[in-house]
């Protein structure tokens, strides 16, 4: 009874390492490498059980093992006498990487980078240092967006004007412009060379190099020089010392999941499913519905923060119809709606009222904008479902969408936007952990929970306090004096 109660681990096991390729260095350690891109990977570092065990014999010892710190809590394996799980085939088996494990790899040294800088000319300073640092420093082959490339700023420093040009005849320029065409080869693309990316900057910054990268992402260091830098960790004071962590590798890294967003024609199924007596909208007639379909492309983009589906400028409510796995769940009276990712929550969700989600969860968060209903709260849902957002059927007017406040684009009736959890995530580097970086983030930009600390009961408030007390300026009385009244 006991075999057939347990749930099979060693067969999952086996299964499991068919589908991975697991190498071992020595006796003692295993890594798993997943590729990011041409010469970035994860790796995961463990000790098998034998080292285990030949530890313990020689301590003459025996130890309780210690659960590993993961971010993900331990499941049994039967519930109750006789209930198990069924026995499942290898389509759905699913191999989860432990977040707080995942470390940058490099399978060959890096070459080519890409520093992005925002739209200040005061970053210029701190800017050129970098690019002087990696091109004399570390001999990186550097490429620079074309605004920054042909800018007074650079071109006035000798060492950059230099790397400009090429050392011989067979050599190129180790400053170089970041050109992004159609092109999916290698040698014609320089998208695909670029083996890490530095930004300069704030949370606009970031998601503008993951507008760059609409399938596989580089890894990322983030510099803070903008506003708010809750996704940028790292100070410019010690950039140098951050740079050379990232060229040798082991550095924490963050995988940010990205919501794959496309705007799609609505079928008929779901033309019925959204609408039972075949109504169509008074707002648009069907010969330019049939002209809009016929100059119809469909558009495919990736989003680090969220998706809004709002009324615009309309002043009428959107009425919208929300699918979860093709199932009608609700339709959105209000303002608007926010599909919006982990990353995101701490963003335009948090303040529509929704929960701040830490990047490692998997989930997909949905908020509605100024509902007209005082039950309509934020909900999380799986990261794999496949959401579906469309106009009702009775909806006055259009509505518009856009990806991370980019590319706002009219939603009409006949259309929907699909959006799901996308393949390429975006892989951060973290400056302490995983964890640690956005609680702190939380605390020094957001200012989470910060709150005057109550006394004890039997303290009060005296001069030698250390608790401010509130500006006497502001809310002092004015007491009227014997001049006042004469």
């Amino acid at each position: 009874m006991s075999k057939l109660n347990n749930y099979q681990v060693e067969e999952l096991s086996d299964r499991l390492s068919k589908k991975i390729s697991i190498t071992k260095n020595g006796d003692s350690d295993k890594s798993i490498s997943v590729p990011l891109t041409k010469r970035a990977s994860l790796t995961i570092n463990g000790n098998t059980n034998e080292s285990c065990n030949s530890n313990s014999e020689q301590n003459g010892k025996t130890k309780t093992k210690k659960r590993h710190r993961t971010v993900y809590p331990p499941m049994q394996k039967n519930y109750g006498p006789k209930a198990t799980l069924k026995s499942v085939t290898d389509e759905y088996l699913l191999l989860v990487q432990d977040p707080l494990s995942q470390q940058l790899s490099w399978t060959n040294p890096p070459l080519y980078v890409l520093v992005i800088k925002k739209l200040c000319n005061d970053i210029y300073k701190p800017f050129n240092d970098i690019l002087k640092f990696l091109i004399y420093e570390h001999k990186l082959i550097t490429f620079i967006e074309e605004k920054d490339y042909d800018s007074e700023f650079v071109l006035s420093d000798e060492k950059l004007r230099n790397a400009m040009k090429p050392l011989g005849t067979n050599t190129k320029p180790s400053l170089r412009k970041f050109c992004i065409n159609e092109c999916k080869t290698l040698e014609k693309n320089d998208r695909n060379k670029i083996d890490f990316l530095i930004c300069l900057g704030g949370d606009g910054t970031l998601l503008h190099a993951s507008g760059l990268f609409q399938q596989s992402c580089p890894p990322i260091l983030s510099i803070h020089m903008g506003s708010l830098g809750f996704l940028c960790p790292f100070d410019f004071d010690s950039h140098r010392k951050y740079i050379n962590c990232v060229v040798k590798g082991g550095v924490p890294l963050l995988l940010r999941n990205r919501l794959k967003c496309k705007l799609e024609k609505a079928s008929e199924t779901l033309q019925k499913l959204s609408d039972p007596n075949g109504c169509s909208s008074s707002n648009e007639s069907s010969p330019n519905r049939e002209k809009n379909s016929k100059d119809f492309v469909p558009t495919d983009l990736l989003c680090l923060n969220e998706v809004v589906v709002g009324r615009g400028c309309s002043p009428f409510l959107s009425n919208l119809d929300l699918y979860v796995n093709d199932y009608l769940i609700t339709t959105v009276q209000g303002d608007g709606l926010i599909i919006s990712s982990p990353t995101g929550s701490t963003a335009y969700a948090m303040a529509a009222g929704a929960s701040m989600c830490h990047p490692s969860v998997q989930s997909i968060i949905i908020a509605p904008i100024c509902p007209h209903s005082l039950s309509f709260r934020p909900i999380v849902v799986p990261a794999g479902c496949d959401l579906k957002v469309c106009l009702s059927p009775d909806s006055r007017h259009t509505a518009w969408f856009s990806v991370d406040g980019r590319n706002t684009t009219e939603l009409k009736q006949g259309f929907y936007i699909s959006i799901t959890t996308s393949e390429y995530p975006l892989p951060t580097i973290s400056r302490s952990d995983q964890l640690n970086d956005w609680f702190e983030g939380l605390a020094t930009c957001l200012h989470w929970n910060q709150r005057q600390k109550q006394l004890p009961l039997n303290s009060c408030y005296t001069q030698n306090s250390k608790i401010p007390s509130r500006s006497s300026s502001s809310t002092s009385l004015k007491i009227k004096t014997e001049s006042d009244e004469t």
